[in-house]
């Protein structure tokens, strides 16, 4: 079992969806993860991950303009239609910028997904977005955290890798010199950094016999 933690850099055009699915794919293929899961999240409080239709874009439209109703620009009014309109507080960076964090709060910031045959297991008409609520082009930082097996090459390659390690350092020959530092030092510093040399040591031993 293998841990992964990077980040993906997204540039959205605006307000809108930006199907990262490929992106996503692309990087599990790239890590060699076999089967998995994935746990997706933004970290931006302004644009949100959504899981929606594939194929028609009009359903993208429709959830755009089913948002923008929901969350007008210039304030809000209680639900009951009663009172004044209420001017949000927060407006130092645009009009757009209040309502985009509401609509980040209504939706998802993040996403736990499984892996399946080194790609996202979604349906047939399902795609991963990274929904930009603000009208301006922005980089967006989405924080990946993988957790699963790599596949069968990967795992060949370490092996290949620790054993060409092994053989390359001749283990013996590193304890031969081990023993002969600790004739020659006597001194508790000495002896300190001698222990920490068998403890590298075994550590060496240790990983190799742990790769299947």
């Amino acid at each position: 079992m293998e841990q992964i933690l990077e980040e993906l850099i997204c540039k959205t055009n605006g307000e809108g969806f930006t199907d990262i699915t490929p992106h996503l794919n692309l990087w599990i293929k790239e890590n060699n993860i076999e089967q998995g899961i994935v746990a997706i999240s933004t970290k931006h409080t302004s644009c949100s991950l959504a899981i929606n239709e594939n194929a028609d874009p009009n359903v993208l439209r429709d959830l755009s303009a089913y948002m923008k109703a929901l969350v007008p620009e210039d304030g809000f009014k209680s639900l009951t239609g009663i009172g004044e309109n209420q001017k949000y507080l927060h407006s130092e960076e645009g009009v757009d910028d209040m309502p985009a964090h509401i609509k980040t709060a209504l939706t998802c910031s993040s996403l736990s997904l499984s892996i399946n045959q080194s790609k996202i297991n979604l349906g047939t008409w399902q795609a991963v977005y990274l929904w930009e609520h603000r009208y301006s082009s922005k980089i967006r930082k989405i924080s990946l955290h993988a957790i699963g097996e790599l596949s069968v090459s990967k795992k060949s390659q370490i092996k290949e890798n620790m054993n060409s390690l092994l053989s390359r350092t001749n283990a013996e020959k590193i304890n031969q010199v081990v023993d002969r530092e600790k004739d020659q030092h006597s001194s508790s510093q000495e002896e300190d950094k001698d222990t920490d040399i068998d403890l590298l040591i075994d550590r060496i031993h240790d990983l190799s016999s742990q790769v299947d």
